[in-house]
């Protein structure tokens, strides 16, 4: 609180407020400020664009990435000295909303540009997001190697681990639980295996074996072997399904394990103040 009251009672301009806002972390706080700042300063060129550069990054932290392309957009129309940058920054907003198809156009207009580098970077990530793993990997051999983008080339072609509903279906079908195992799900394939196994084990009993032969005793064969039919047919669905989870949470895994690769290098882009 006490330095708070320092910087606003000795601060040069209001930007050194917004800087100050910026430097502990109070995104949303700053990016108001910067905004502020940055319409009011329009006849201004370079302190806008570094208010309004300033502002879209305070949003991208903030994790408003929707107000950030708002102002890079409107930077990209009326301040055509950092017309690069607020076009970089566009993309970076673009890539946060998984806008992928605008990420690929915004990067192709910034070919030979200073941010050409970085740009093919977002470009690479966007089309493995998008499935398009040969052309990722096609931009990434392009640029300079080093360790972190060796290991990103790596991980895109490391081959997807599936499993196919079909298989673990059928597999369920000849035996409770053996799709589920396929997929890595022990407890549910032993729940299955064993409450299937159950009732259809007592209905082979009253059926076959028991001997009792009233009218009663075939009335417990029939609903023990439809309980065992019914839990034989929900052993298949849950296998199929089963299936479709190990493959969404690896699609997932993969995706962040991507984004964090992402994360490592290091894109945001240097402001000065003019």
């Amino acid at each position: 609180m006490i330095s708070l009251l320092v910087s606003l009672l000795f601060a040069q301009a209001p930007i050194d407020f917004a800087d100050y806002l910026y430097s502990t972390g109070d995104w949303s706080r700053a990016a108001l400020e910067y905004e502020r700042i940055g319409f009011l300063e329009l006849t201004d060129s370079s302190w806008a664009s570094y208010a309004l550069l300033r502002a879209g990054e305070a949003l991208l932290k903030a994790d408003e990435p929707q107000r950030a392309a708002g102002l890079y957009s409107f930077g990209i129309d009326n301040l055509s000295d950092d017309r690069e940058r607020f076009t970089y920054g566009l993309l970076r907003a673009e890539f946060a909303q998984d806008h992928f198809d605008r990420v690929n156009k915004l990067a192709s207009s910034l070919e030979g540009t200073d941010f050409a580098y970085p740009s093919t970077l977002y470009r690479s990530f966007a089309l493995v997001f998008s499935g398009d793993t040969a052309s990722a990997t096609r931009y990434l051999s392009v640029l300079d190697g080093n360790g972190l983008r060796d290991s990103t080339i790596a991980l895109i072609n490391t081959p997807f681990k599936h499993r196919s509903p079909f298989l673990s279906a059928g597999l369920s079908t000849i035996l409770p639980g053996a799709g589920q195992a396929y997929c890595g799900r022990l407890g549910d394939a032993w729940q299955s295996f064993s409450v299937t196994a159950l009732f259809g084990g007592a209905a082979i009993y009253y059926f076959f074996f028991s001997p009792d032969t009233s009218t009663g005793n075939t009335v417990k064969g029939a609903v023990t072997a439809s309980l065992g039919g019914f839990f034989w047919l929900a052993n298949i669905y849950g296998a199929a399904n089963a299936a479709l989870d190990y493959n969404d949470y690896a699609g997932r895994k993969r995706q962040e394990q991507l984004r964090n690769l992402l994360n490592r290098f290091d894109l945001e882009p240097e402001l000065k103040r003019p």
